[in-house]
């Protein structure tokens, strides 16, 4: 199979979980740290164009920085949340994770994972 890019958080224990499960089940992954680095408005209009998900599906509701920044009453247009999300990548759900062949995965479930790692798709 092709290189994976996982984007996720280096201190986020998920995260590493679903590093360790690709690695595991034989994927070869690619890490990016989002805080770090958060990718780009052109990078996150790509997952919404690949995943077919609203960008709601991208913001991490269940973030220190969402709740801090009262971002539930926000009435962000989709451009709107793409900047924020581009300004700081904790606000961003993770894992995501992108696959070769362009399929975008949001969150972390281990048998899909898995599939996906040993070339099965979800």
């Amino acid at each position: 199979m092709s290189l994976l890019q996982l984007y996720g958080y280096a201190r986020c224990s998920t995260c590493r979980d679903a590093k360790r499960t690709l690695t595991e089940a034989g994927a070869d992954v690619q890490f990016h740290d989002i805080v770090a680095s958060p990718p780009d408005a052109a990078t996150i209009r790509r997952w919404l164009q690949c995943s077919g998900r609203p960008i709601e599906d991208f913001v991490n509701t269940r973030g220190t920085v969402y709740r801090q920044r009262d971002l539930k009453r926000a009435q962000f247009s989709e451009d709107e949340w793409i900047m924020e999300l581009t300004r700081d990548g904790r606000l961003l759900k993770r894992p995501i994770l992108e696959t070769p062949d362009g399929d975008v995965y949001v969150g972390y479930h281990e048998g899909a994972y898995r599939r996906i790692a040993m070339g099965g798709g979800d």
